[in-house]
Parts: structure tokens; sequence; C-alpha cells
């Protein structure tokens, strides 16, 4: 349980840097700043919810909504034309890769749920 919310707040880490970026690294004013916020906004909900819940499928669910947000910024700069924009295009690779690293470490290090008892009938 410690590993997936740790996780979950590393994921939480990227989702804020994923915000940032646009703005420390010069870029946003370009077409990469939406696309950067809002992936970094699904990072920023999913990590968080991931560190404070208890519930290992929502931990499992959340680890793989962050890997579809790392894959979203890997292929961002193709689909909305930023690989020109070499800041852009090297933190949405590098962080998204790295995303989709942790996410999938989140779901696969998700705690098993617990098993329902059986009713007791007298």
């Amino acid at each position: 349980m410690k590993t997936a919310k740790t996780l979950g707040w590393a994921i939480f880490v990227l989702g804020v840097w994923e915000i940032a970026a646009p703005f420390v690294w010069g870029y946003a004013g370009n077409t990469a700043l939406v696309p950067d916020v809002v992936l970094g906004l699904g990072w920023v909900a999913f990590g968080l919810w991931a560190a404070l819940t208890d519930k290992g499928e929502a931990i499992k669910l959340l680890g793989w909504l962050s890997v579809l947000v790392g894959a979203g910024l890997v292929l961002g700069p193709a689909f909305a034309g930023y690989e020109a924009l070499g800041a852009a295009f090297w933190n949405d690779i590098l962080v998204g890769f790295f995303g989709i690293v942790l996410g999938m470490w989140a779901a696969f290090n998700a705690p098993a749920s617990a098993p329902v008892a059986p009713a007791m009938h007298h």
C-alpha cells in the first residue's frame, strides 16, 4: 500500500510539473500549452486520488489512467503539431514516458481488494 501511495504522490508531482513546464521553459504562448495544462491537471487529480485512497481497485484504475495521460503527452507533439518546439517536445516525451512507467508501476502495485466476508446465517 505504501508503494502505491508514494507512486500516487509522484504522479501528482508530475502533473504539477506538466502544468508549470510551459511557463518554466518559455513555450506558454505556443500550441503545447493547452495539452500540457489539461493533461497535467489529469495527473494532479489521478495522483492525488491514488495517494489518498485505500481502495486497491481505484489505485489500479488511476494508475492505468495515468498511463493514458503519459501516452497522450508522448504522442502530443505529433498530433498537436509542436514537434518543432524543442523544449515542449522533449519535456512531453520525457515526462510522458516517466508518467507511463509510474502509472504502470502504481497499477501493478495496487493493493488487492479485501475479500468480502460471507454473510452469517443463523
